[in-house]
C-alpha cells in the first residue's frame, strides 16, 4: 500500500466531503497525487482515518395520513406541469413489453429528445435508447403524462 502524506489525506477528506465515491477518490489519488492504490486500500485508508463519504440528505420520513386520505394513491397529488413551460411529451406503451419488465414504452419530448423507458417487476424505472438529455421540466411533464396514461388504463 502506498503511503499518503498529510496534504494528500486532506485532499481525500475534501473529496469525500464533496461526495466523491471510493472509485473517484482512487482515480483522483492516481491522477492528482501520483499515488496508486487498490480500491480496497482506499477503503481501508478512509476507515483508518475515520473519513466518511458525504451522501445526499436522506428524505424526510412520510407522515401517516388519516385513513380516508390514505385511500387515494399518492400519485394523484402530483401537480401538472405549469402551462407554457414545456410542450406535452408524447408517451406510448409498447404492445409487447421487454423481457424482464412489467411495462415499457417510448417518449418523445418537445425538445426533440426521445427515448425508451421501462419499469421492472420491482418497480424500478430505467431509460434506454435516450437521445439527448431532457430538462427537469420535461421529465416532470413525462412523469405526469405517464401517470395519467396508466390511470386511464
Amino acid at each position: 500500500m502506498s503511503t499518503v502524506t498529510a496534504e494528500q489525506l486532506d485532499m481525500v477528506r475534501q473529496w469525500a466531503g464533496e461526495g466523491v465515491d471510493l472509485n473517484g477518490i482512487q482515480k483522483r489519488l492516481a491522477s492528482d497525487c501520483g499515488v496508486h492504490m487498490t480500491y480496497m486500500d482506499v477503503r481501508f485508508l478512509l476507515l483508518d482515518h475515520g473519513i466518511e463519504i458525504a451522501t445526499a440528505a436522506a428524505p424526510e420520513p412520510v407522515k401517516k395520513e388519516e385513513p380516508a386520505a390514505a385511500a387515494e394513491p399518492a400519485e394523484q397529488e402530483m401537480p401538472a406541469p405549469a402551462p407554457g413551460q414545456v410542450g406535452k411529451p408524447v408517451v406510448t406503451l409498447d404492445e409487447l413489453t421487454l423481457p424482464g419488465t412489467l411495462i415499457s414504452g417510448k417518449v418523445q419530448f418537445s425538445s426533440g429528445t426521445s427515448g425508451a423507458w421501462q419499469i421492472d417487476q420491482l418497480g424500478r424505472f430505467a431509460w434506454s435508447e435516450l437521445s439527448g438529455q431532457p430538462t427537469p421540466e420535461e421529465l416532470q411533464a413525462f412523469q405526469f403524462e405517464l401517470t395519467q396514461m396508466l390511470r386511464r388504463g
